[in-house]
């Protein structure tokens, strides 16, 4: 009987799972993109769709679904599965169930329980001020269930006592966010009351937090509050609405990104459904990478206020680092989209789609604000616009900008660059943390890697050219798949590695390096022609053996030195004549 994680395997085609994070594209057989564990502008990440695994030649890392999911997801394997089984509709056997033992999971099932507590409270009677507050803003019974939205009433600790009767710890009602630990004792008091609440959901689809808005016009308290951060909440790494918006985003090819809840409300009720919030905060790093995932651009639409345009700001900078394509929405009507979509819809939709690309935002921006017909002006228009073109990755867009200035402001195309090196180091963002890569390997591997995949791909040709080449020239465990091999084409003068896989299946390490050695084969040999095969065979079948000569040399050397101190002449005669046959056969092959 198959257990969960073949099940899970069974259901989910490993292209399918890993083209939700990155952008995969047909290569023969495979699938290539650029791996999401290192920088790189050249695709060396592949998927196998047969093998059903996926490896990285730029820096080494590979594996199935469970092991891509742990590393994209920064998840143990117990949440990995959690992940996949959800994907493909699987539910867990208590035997493997990973929430008995796991902290984070409870935590995901507390705050299930907060969200349908909430909703219910919404229809309530103590609910009925937020209900009338998304009625005023023409929120829709199909909105409020869609976003899950609920209130949190009066009392100080009502959903504590309901979450208290589920089971749940006070230290677990403290972790999730929901709670806060009383100054006066030793209980606890609710985070969120006489508010509306927005759940928030990671991109797995599992509620992380909320976002309360107050009900009172007259309160001296923060018109918005968030959960606490947590084990399961960091404001950073989150964005309202993704769980719902990735698939049309990736559909769009662009997000919308705006600020708040509402208007992410009021957007996806226009029909306007690639859309995801930063909650009120500045665009991160990590927001960035993950809106990454979906699509290579992103079109900023905050308030139209100063601190919107403060916030769009900041986070520009951090997308074009990125590499993501950034324009900007000019707002003409409504203080914010919410607003602008219910005052005129046709319009607002238009403005998404002329949004400006931030070069030209910039321009438009600086030269409504600043007199370049004066001294004065031209000075601060050249610091403002060098400061903006100073950020942009592209050089070819660059120089376009430089050009354009110049030729606006009447000022020299050379005054202008000989500024903006200096502004570019100034400007400069620390890069995201890389994800550590598998450790490099020496060169004897990569040449006893290099060895397989080409036997691997060219075997029938090759296979004969062998003699001389000793499983011992290479490294381990490349050396005993190499004499695995060569035992097979000894007794039937052919080798099948799918037939060796069935041999060897008592250990694993070798059929996962025969998958991992057939992409690379792939990879790198897909386009050889017979005459290019034939040199690179020849090439590194030459080094290993040179290599291994040379180590020989040195372990004979190093054993002639102590048979001469310990004097042993007749070990010493046997090791000379061996050295001397190893010299022979190292200049004959450097010939």
């Amino acid at each position: 009987m198959p257990n969960d994680v073949d099940t899970i395997k069974s259901r989910l085609d490993v292209v399918d799972v890993i083209g939700e994070y990155v952008s995969l594209k047909q290569s023969g057989q495979n699938w290539k993109g650029l791996c999401p564990f290192h920088g790189e502008k050249t695709p060396s990440f592949m998927v196998h769709r047969e093998k059903q695994i996926w490896h990285c030649f730029g820096c080494g890392l590979g594996g199935d679904i469970f092991e891509f999911i742990e590393k994209f997801e920064n998840v143990d394997f117990p949440e990995a599965l959690e992940i996949l089984a959800r994907k493909a509709g699987v539910e867990l056997s208590r035997e493997v169930q990973p929430g008995a033992s796991n902290k984070r999971t409870r935590l995901f099932q507390l705050l299930s329980e907060a969200v349908n507590f909430y909703q219910e409270q919404l229809k309530s009677d103590p609910g009925s001020s937020a209900r009338q507050y998304l009625a005023s803003r023409g929120v829709t019974a199909e909105s409020i269930s869609s976003f899950a939205l609920g209130y949190a009433p009066a009392e100080w600790d009502k959903l504590a006592n309901y979450l208290r009767n589920k089971g749940f710890s006070l230290e677990e009602l403290i972790a999730a966010g929901v709670a806060l630990k009383s100054e006066r004792g030793p209980g606890i008091y609710d985070r969120f009351r006489d508010r509306l609440l927005f759940p928030i959901f990671d991109v797995q689809d599992r509620p992380v937090g909320f976002g309360g808005r107050t009900l009172d016009p007259g309160a001296r308290e923060a018109k918005y509050i968030n959960s606490s951060q947590g084990p399961v909440y960091n404001k950073s790494t989150i964005l309202y609405n993704l769980n719902l918006a990735k698939e049309h985003i990736r559909s769009a090819g662009y997000a919308l990104l705006v600020e708040g809840y509402m208007d992410v409300v009021g957007c996806v009720q226009a029909g306007i459904k690639n859309v995801v919030a930063t909650s009120g905060t500045a665009l991160t790093q990590e927001q960035v990478k993950l809106l990454k995932r979906y699509c290579n651009e992103i079109r900023l639409c905050f308030d139209a206020d100063l601190a919107g345009q403060s916030a769009s700001e900041r986070g520009i900078d951090l997308a074009l680092a990125a590499e993501l394509e950034v324009k900007i929405v000019a707002l003409s009507q409504g203080k914010d989209p919410d607003e602008a979509a219910r005052m005129n819809l046709v319009k607002f939709k238009q403005e998404i789609e002329q949004a400006l690309p931030i070069g030209e935002y910039a321009f438009k921006n600086v030269f409504k604000k600043v007199d370049v017909k004066t001294r004065e002006g031209k000075k601060q228009a050249a610091k403002l616009l060098l400061a903006a073109i100073a950020k942009l990755p592209d050089p070819v867009e660059r120089d376009f900008y430089i050009k354009r200035l110049s030729r606006d402001l009447d000022v020299e195309e050379k005054s202008l660059r000989e500024s903006l090196p200096n502004l570019r180091m100034s400007n400069q963002i620390s890069a995201p943390v890389a994800t550590p890569q598998a450790s490099r390997p020496s060169r004897e591997q990569m040449l006893s890697e290099r060895l397989i995949a080409l036997l691997i791909k060219f075997g029938k040709e090759f296979w004969p050219q062998t003699t001389g080449l000793e499983p011992a020239m290479l490294t381990e465990p490349e050396a005993e798949l190499y004499r695995q091999a060569h035992l097979q084409y000894t007794e039937s003068q052919r080798v099948d590695f799918e037939e060796l896989k069935r041999e060897l299946n008592y250990e694993p390490t070798y059929n996962r390096l025969i998958d991992i050695l057939g992409l690379q084969a792939e990879h790198e040999f897909a386009e050889f022609t017979a005459a290019e095969a034939t040199k690179e065979f020849n090439q590194v079948s030459r080094e290993l053996k040179l290599n291994y000569l040379k180590r020989q040399l040195k372990l004979l050397s190093d054993a002639i030195s102590q048979a001469e101190r310990a004097q042993q002449p007749g070990e010493l005669e046997e090791l000379s004549l061996r050295y001397r046959e190893v010299a022979d056969q190292l200049a004959q092959l450097q010939r």
